[in-house]
């Protein structure tokens, strides 16, 4: 075993976490469970496959952060998604990365959400820019009159308000067009291959065990024939 611990290939393990609210916390679980079962990732080159030795998946529901419209992928909720990759080489996790981000960029759930997501913000940021108009014509209208039946202040604070409100959306309506990743592949690599020492340890107890079985049991082969000849 600790011969074997020295001839076989460094394996090494990263994680990466994509953040996203075009997928529901089920979708997700779906989507990597089928890609769990795969034989590679799509678009992953056969080179690039060999060198791949596992994948695992976590999946987490975070907080609502986008509209409360149940029609809406997720009702808004972000979700975080952990990829945990096992290769025997570490230059291959920029390639693993790029296909994870385009394969879930265009995964079926996915691009409807984005399109639902898109319709919704669009159709805010445009009753917002209404808004702002409606008040721009009102505060270039007699100031005496607008006094009688408005406080200045308050609708020049609504205006700034309705500003942030619509820059918000625009931000919200431009991170759709891709899933966020948080933290990618290639930072923290460790080698997840078991140490050899370890390994040498592991072996050296399980080769005495071993021994000590066989023992046993030629010591007791040897008892029954005695009792035999007796």
């Amino acid at each position: 075993m600790f011969s074997l611990s020295f001839r076989s290939g460094n394996k090494y393990a990263s994680s990466m976490m994509i953040t996203t609210n075009l997928l529901s916390e089920n979708e997700a679980k779906f989507i990597f469970e089928e890609l769990g079962r795969a034989d590679s990732i799509p678009g992953l080159s056969e080179e690039e496959s060999k060198k791949l030795v596992s994948l695992k998946f976590e999946v987490e529901k975070g907080l609502s952060i986008g509209t409360n419209d149940p029609k809406l992928a997720s009702n808004g909720q972000m979700v975080y998604l952990k990829i945990i990759a096992n290769v025997t080489d570490p230059s291959v996790f920029p390639a693993i990365e790029k296909k994870l981000i385009a394969y879930l960029n265009n995964v079926g759930p996915v691009m409807q959400n984005r399109k639902n997501l898109e319709i919704f913000y669009k159709s805010v940021i445009q009753k917002i820019d209404h808004e702002i108009a409606a008040m721009d014509q009102i505060k270039s209208s007699d100031k005496n009159a607008l006094a009688n039946y408005v406080d200045p202040a308050n609708l020049f604070a609504k205006t700034v308000e309705l500003y942030k409100e619509r820059v918000d959306n625009e931000v919200k309506l431009k991170n759709i067009e891709s899933v966020q990743v948080a933290k990618g592949f290639g930072s923290l690599i460790k080698d997840s291959k078991m140490p050899k020492v370890i390994v040498a340890m592991v072996g050296l107890l399980m080769g005495l065990a071993l021994a000590t079985f066989l023992m046993f049991v030629r010591y007791f082969n040897s008892y029954n024939r005695s009792l035999n000849l007796d």
